[in-house]
């Protein structure tokens, strides 16, 4: 069912387009001295993630508060973070050095984790019928991970705050481990509820 929470998280895939398109103008080892020949590319990077961001808040907001929650609606938000989020990755892993390598190593934790929450989900869509709304933590970690990639993107200009990078990498792991065991719980208490039904 379309509707408009819906039509706001497919707002989020269509922004992806211009984002790859942008991002792809920017070079992944970017340095001061050349930071103002990117400038222009630089601020719509980051108004299209902020952009982004702000769709995931108000998607939600919007189908709980006009009542229209719907099962496409718990799918396609997630979808929409995915695929935002791994555009983003694919761009950072270009960085060289520990930078790329770190960037790297969070990607396959992040299969990992949306590999093992997908196939919960399915499992559960299939025998069971039944979808789960995100849950906050998960929220927080995909805000998280987005304020790490503009810190990532925008280091060469954050030199007296390099190191918030790396407070926000490791905030994103933690919350990434969180997130993971608050959608395993909530995983098991609905299977152990639905066999003792």
């Amino acid at each position: 069912m379309i509707n408009i929470p819906n039509i706001i998280s497919f707002s989020r895939i269509i922004l992806c387009f211009p984002l790859i398109y942008f991002l792809g103008k920017i070079p992944p080892k970017l340095h001061f001295y050349n930071f103002s020949n990117y400038s222009t590319d630089l601020c719509i990077v980051l108004g299209l993630i902020l952009l982004m961001l702000l769709s995931d808040v108000l998607d939600g907001f919007a189908a709980r508060y006009m009542n229209q929650v719907t099962d496409l609606g718990k799918l396609i938000d997630p979808v929409a973070d995915k695929v935002s989020i791994l555009i983003i990755l694919v761009y950072l892993t270009q960085k060289p050095g520990i930078e790329g390598f770190f960037i790297l190593l969070f990607f396959v934790f992040l299969i990992a984790r949306d590999m093992f929450i997908g196939i919960y989900a399915i499992y559960f869509i299939r025998k069971f019928n039944i979808t789960f709304d995100s849950i906050k933590s998960g929220k927080w970690f995909v805000a998280c991970t987005a304020l790490m990639f503009l810190f990532f993107i925008y280091d060469s200009i954050l030199i007296k705050f390099y190191y918030l990078k790396w407070y926000f990498y490791a905030l994103t792991l933690l919350l990434m481990y969180y997130s993971t065991y608050e959608y395993y719980t909530r995983y098991i208490k609905a299977y152990k509820k639905k066999i003792n039904d």
